[in-house]
């Protein structure tokens, strides 16, 4: 398959992360929904440095951003420092094995939460507390399954 083609593997996995996230769970289970579309996010700026960047983290981020119904562009600025930490230090990323990708990409995800949660505050809108970071637990578990699946999906479709 031609590398110019196969653009919608991206574009699809992120907005299949999209539409999970959206999904509706009960109120009480609204923490401990894992951060896919930032995990999905995060492996594309990983495995293609050179084709998902900082303008897709802040497409994203903003579309997150209209699904939470929060203030546009607080997640967005999150997600914008973090895909640009993994676009600064990709190559050692990629020689972590499993483990420690998945504490890098938890810490990425609370790097995008907590600037969310501190611009949230600076409105006024925020709340107190620290729940907002019970999903980062749960992205630290959800990163291995990700980054297997997606990657089956980059060489299937050769994507590159």
């Amino acid at each position: 398959m031609i590398a110019a083609r196969a653009s919608w593997v991206i574009i699809g996995t992120v907005l299949l992360a999209l539409v999970l996230y959206a999904m509706p769970l009960p109120a009480a289970w609204r923490w401990y929904r894992p951060e896919l579309p930032m995990l999905v996010l995060f492996y594309w700026s990983l495995a293609l440095p050179h084709r998902v960047g900082v303008i897709s983290a802040a497409c994203v981020g903003f579309a997150l951003d209209l699904l939470n119904g929060t203030a546009l562009g607080s997640l967005a600025a999150g997600m914008v420092l973090s895909a640009l930490f993994i676009l600064l230090n990709y190559q050692r990323i990629r020689q972590f094995d499993l483990i420690q990708q998945s504490v890098v990409m938890a810490l990425l995800v609370a790097l995008a939460l907590v600037v969310e949660r501190w611009l949230q505050n600076l409105v006024g809108v925020g709340s107190r507390g620290l729940m907002f970071l019970y999903p980062v637990l749960l992205s630290l578990l959800c990163w291995p399954l990700t980054k297997t699946v997606l990657r089956q999906l980059r060489r299937s479709y050769e994507v590159s």
